[in-house]
């Protein structure tokens, strides 16, 4: 009776390490596959100015002079709460939200704008520029 008891433990035991296992390959799979594809979701988009580079890494980023923001910019010409950035499969999309000096895309006043690479997005006095990634091997 207490060799089967012992026997039975043995199995559940090989059997629970053999389930963590495959939950660890499956994770690492998992992780391996989903950076790619966030990649060609984003199309290894950044923005940037002239000395900083904003890494594009979420489906919807805030930008705006308030610390909460996802991209921060100390300047007092951007609005606490100025634009969202926001990607859908690969069609990056930037929205005024509600800011005081509005945003240009290459000059041109909006309210939202699909952006392309190059594109020039003017927020209060600050200039970025939408483009693809320097290094697309870094995530």
């Amino acid at each position: 009776m207490d060799s089967t008891n012992l026997i039975l433990c043995a199995v559940a035991a090989a059997c629970l390490d053999i389930c963590a296992m495959v939950l660890i390959i499956s994770a690492y799979h998992e992780r391996k596959t989903g950076g790619k594809r966030w990649n060609r979701i984003t199309s290894f988009m950044e923005l940037a100015d002239y000395n900083t580079v904003y890494p594009l890494g979420c489906d919807e980023i805030l930008i705006g002079r308030h610390a909460s923001a996802d991209i921060r910019l100390a300047d007092l010409s951007v609005s606490r709460y100025h634009a969202i950035l926001t990607v859908s499969d690969g069609i990056w999309t930037i929205t005024d939200m509600g800011s005081t000096s509005g945003i240009f895309v290459n000059g041109i006043p909006v309210s939202q704008a699909q952006l392309r690479e190059n594109d020039i997005i003017k927020l209060g006095n600050r200039q970025l520029i939408f483009r693809r990634r320097r290094d697309i091997n870094v995530r």
